[in-house]
């Protein structure tokens, strides 16, 4: 995922889901596989800003000191 949502996006959206999460210690078990998607033109955006954690972490790996900041963004359809 690139960069959270800039703060002009999320001011436009029609929903906003937000979480920043902290950790001292993540230890990794089993990486995740994750997509978000959006159909339409325009329709959303979704991001993380992350410390101390890479954007593809490594299974069986510790990760200390850890934040993320994630945000999605989303517009409803307008009718023409």
């Amino acid at each position: 995922m690139s960069g959270r949502p800039s703060d002009e996006e999320l001011a436009r959206a029609d929903i906003v889901v937000a979480a920043d999460v902290e950790a001292d210690d993540l230890d990794v078990r089993v990486a995740p596989e994750h997509t978000v998607e959006f159909h339409g033109e325009d329709q959303g955006a979704s991001g993380t800003n992350r410390e101390n954690l890479p954007e593809n972490v490594t299974e069986g790996q510790r990760y200390r000191s850890v934040r993320i900041r994630y945000a999605l963004d989303v517009r409803a359809a307008r009718p023409d």
